[in-house]
This record gives C-alpha cells, structure tokens and sequence, in this order.
C-alpha cells in the first residue's frame, strides 16, 4: 500500500512524517436493541483493563418498520439514541480515566426535519418512542438523529471538566451503504443518488477528523460537517432539551434494569 506522497512502505521517506505501527483489531459483539447485551459489552470491555482514548458511536438503524424491542422501546429509538446512550455511561469512567478521550456521535442533517417537543415545549416521550398508529420510519430517524446531537452536547458538558470531549457529526446524505437495506424503495432511492453522493471513506472523513485531529483536542460541543464546524438546528442547541433527554434516557434505563450504572 503506498503513502500520500506515493512511496513504499518499506522504506524510509524524509517527506512522510507518521509512524507505522502493529495493531490489534478484536471485534465484541453488542446488540444495541438489547440493553442487557449493551451492559455485557461494557462489563467485557472493562475486564481488558485497557484504555479508551476515542469512542464512535456509529450505528444506526433507518428506514425500518415498527417495532419494539425486548425492552419495550420503539426500535429506532433505542438503537440510534437509547443503546448509545447506555454505552457511554457505563464507559464513562474508562473515558475519565484514559483523558483525555473523545467521544464521537454520528448524527445527520435529517435532525433538522423534525420536534421531539410538545406544544407546550416539554420533550414529548411518545415522539421519541411512538406507537405503531403514529410511527413514520423516516421521522423516528430524524427525531433519533436529534436526539444524537442533544446528547453529544449534554455529554460534553458533563464529561468535559474530566477530559472527556464529545462532538456530532453528519457523516453525508445519502451515503451509500448497507443502511437502506430494510426497504427496496430506499435501496432503488440510495442507488440513484450514489453518482452524487460520498463514497464511504469521504462519509468518514469527518467522524476520523473529530476523533483525531490534533487541532480538536479540548474541543466540544460542536456539531460538524464535512470537517467544519456548523450550527445545528435550534431545537438540537437547546441545553433545557439536552437536560431533559438524559434525564429521561436515564430513567428509562433504571425501569428496566434497575440502575444506569449496571
């Protein structure tokens, strides 16, 4: 594999100024439909008493239809936010630990299209976790991407006094890849706009840039696209939002295991 200035790894080049270094892939298995299966992943994790420098979370479900999940949530929802959510709580002392540490949470523009508050301006938990008479797949996506950045921001508040950073990001519409595949009409809708949209290492670029870059250490807060920081909706500033999504994902996690912490 050639470097950026075109030359063999094997040899030394006064132009290329990184390291190689060995590394080590495992892969943990995690269900994020199952908050059990969330809590076993971390109790797994932690008993390699290794740090956590950066954490991504990255999965997403779209486009799917109605369903609940063992724990009694609507499936996007817990998926997208509320198996996230978890995960870094119960992570979060790893990440305290290994500071300083950056957690990045993949969002989307789509957060823009969407209220997950009721007319009078408090969070609406049926918007979050809908029944089956008012779910619209593509709307529990972007209510979940909302819920994505009120996260981020809120974690970043909390974390950050520790040394933990915590950043959003809109990885590019309409990327192609395997998201689409729970409906033929999104698959036919994201090969007819794979001419035109990001290839799967552009769509990562952004999430690599907050997760590495040496200019973003100590940073937070923010929300990104295409590596440069940009406003999101009002809705995802608001910190009365933020507050009481993690007071309420919180809670939803005690009634169903007892405790937050696991």
């Amino acid at each position: 594999m050639p470097r950026p200035c075109g030359c063999d790894l094997s040899v030394s080049c006064c132009n290329c100024h990184f390291k190689i270094h060995k590394a080590k892939v495992e892969a943990m298995t995690l269900d994020l439909t199952l908050l059990r299966s969330v809590q076993r992943f971390a109790e797994a994790f932690k008993a390699k008493n290794v740090p956590l420098h950066v954490l991504v979370c990255n999965a997403a479900a779209f486009g799917i239809p109605w369903s609940l999940t063992k724990d009694g949530l609507e499936t996007t929802f817990q998926v997208n936010h509320l198996g996230h959510f978890y995960l870094v709580q119960l992570l979060q002392d790893v990440l305290c630990h290994s500071a300083p540490a950056r957690v990045v949470v993949v969002s989307s523009e789509s957060h823009r299209f969407t209220d997950i508050n009721d007319t009078s301006g408090n969070l609406d938990f049926g918007c979050l976790s809908p029944s089956q008479n008012d779910y619209w797949a593509m709307l529990a996506y972007n209510r979940s991407k909302l819920c994505n950045i009120l996260f981020s921001n809120e974690l970043h508040r909390r974390l950050s006094p520790r040394g933990v950073t915590s950043n959003a990001v809109h990885p590019g519409n309409m990327m192609y890849s395997s998201i689409h595949r729970s409906w033929w009409v999104w698959t036919l809708l994201f090969t007819l706009a794979r001419p035109f949209t990001k290839s799967m290492q552009q769509g990562a670029a952004t999430t690599v840039y907050c997760a590495a870059a040496p200019e973003m250490e100590g940073l937070g807060g923010m929300y990104f696209n295409n590596c440069c920081r940009c406003l999101p909706s009002a809705q995802a500033q608001s910190e009365e939002t933020a507050r009481a999504l993690w007071e309420l994902s919180t809670q939803l996690v005690q009634d169903r295991l007892g405790s937050v912490s696991g």
